[in-house]
């Protein structure tokens, strides 16, 4: 009687733990995120058998990949050759289907100006622009009280070297504030006095 108690308590405790043991929806276990026009997508679990599928805002298929995991991983994939927009990531497994919307965008590099000042002499101050994308800068010059003494417009391809003198000004409280006409800016103070 002892030995049949114990047997039907074993068996009664495996039953409960097999039906406890739920298993978590693939939309738990799975997240996709994206930087610029690179798609990552992150499995929290192993997955036995899973498929990526990659459709256009429309719905049609781009690409269908196949893949097994032994362990959580992430995924990346690179959709540069692509155009930038709205695109669907669809995430099948034997018995569930889940779409991911993501969007890839360009990335915007925004190279800074460009601009250095030097003293040649005890009055006169080299400026030099380079790396202009686009022709046409502004030059602002101030003094020591931030009051702009001067400002010019200079539309030269790809960039210049010029020299202020100044004669009733002391050179070594002067400052530029330079901009281009993409918006880019930097104040630059000269060096070497």
């Amino acid at each position: 009687m002892k030995l049949l108690l114990i047997i039907l308590f074993s068996l009664g405790t495996t039953f409960l733990s097999l039906a406890n043991a739920a298993v978590e929806p693939l939309k738990e276990l799975t997240s996709v995120w994206t930087k610029y026009k690179k798609v990552h997508v992150t499995f929290d679990a192993p997955m036995d058998k899973v498929y990526i599928s990659f459709l256009d805002a429309k719905g049609n298929q781009i690409s269908k990949t196949n893949y097994k995991t032994r362990e959580a991983v992430t995924v990346p994939f690179n959709l540069s050759n692509l155009p930038a927009g709205d695109y669907q990531v669809k995430i099948e497994t034997e018995d569930e289907v889940e779409i991911f919307r993501v969007t890839t965008f360009e990335k915007n590099e925004k190279k800074p100006l460009m601009a250095y000042g030097k003293f040649k002499d005890r009055n006169t101050i080299n400026l030099l622009v380079v790396g202009l994308e686009k022709p046409g800068v502004t030059v602002d010059i101030y003094n020591e009280a931030q009051r702009k003494i001067s400002s010019e417009f200079i539309k030269e391809p790809e960039g210049f070297s010029k020299d202020y003198t100044f004669l009733n000004q002391d050179p070594g409280k002067i400052y530029f504030h330079v901009k281009d006409v993409q918006g880019r800016s930097k104040f630059v103070y000269p060096k070497g006095k």
